[in-house]
């Protein structure tokens, strides 16, 4: 795409971005994953949720895994149905309110820069689909079959066996054509 006669062109120095993974890297020195919910536990896995982690990449950060997270849920889901209150339900709605969160920042991003044609929202719109496929994909609709969009049609057998022979049939002329002699060329 051609550039505006009055866009100068960019500084290549200025763009360069550096990147050192181990800058803020602090080893947990953990045998294993804390597996026993706490307030304060909680409170910062759902601020890293808030802030866009993946449950996996939280989890670990805080120093457990997803499964137990997954537990955690699990069982504050179970204790919201029997109608009880404790530090899993708790975790449940601090965790969902985090969540939303997230989304609710990505779509007011999106809603926000509709006109603006610097912004690309590919990013938003994958993050949101894969963090709740359930709300933000669209679903799959069946193609309807014998379309020309390459699906398959269901024929009986004769009219499979049929439309192979038609084709032999037209390949195998060709295929004479191709290897017949040429004809005798007449010299006067």
């Amino acid at each position: 795409m051609a550039r505006h006669r009055d866009h100068a062109p960019p500084d290549e120095s200025a763009e360069t971005v550096s990147l050192d993974p181990l800058i803020n890297y602090k080893p947990l020195g953990r045998p294993g994953p804390l597996t026993t919910l706490t307030a304060q536990l909680g409170a910062q896995l759902c601020r890293r949720i808030a802030a866009g982690d993946t449950l996996r990449d939280a989890a670990a950060a805080v120093g457990t895994s997803d499964t137990v997270v997954q537990g955690w849920l699990t069982r504050g889901h179970e204790a919201i149905e029997r109608g009880a209150e404790d530090i899993y339900t708790a975790f449940v709605m601090e965790y969902s309110a985090a969540r939303a969160h997230f989304h609710r920042v990505l779509q007011e991003a999106q809603l926000e820069n509709i006109g603006n044609r610097a912004f690309n929202d590919k990013y938003v719109r994958w993050r949101l689909a894969v963090s709740a496929p359930k709300d933000f994909t669209l679903p799959r609709t069946a193609k309807p079959a014998g379309g020309d969009d390459g699906a398959f049609e269901l024929v009986s057998p004769e009219e499979a066996q049929k439309t192979l022979a038609d084709r032999l049939g037209r390949f195998l002329s060709g295929e004479d054509k191709k290897t017949a002699p040429p004809p005798p060329i007449e010299e006067e």
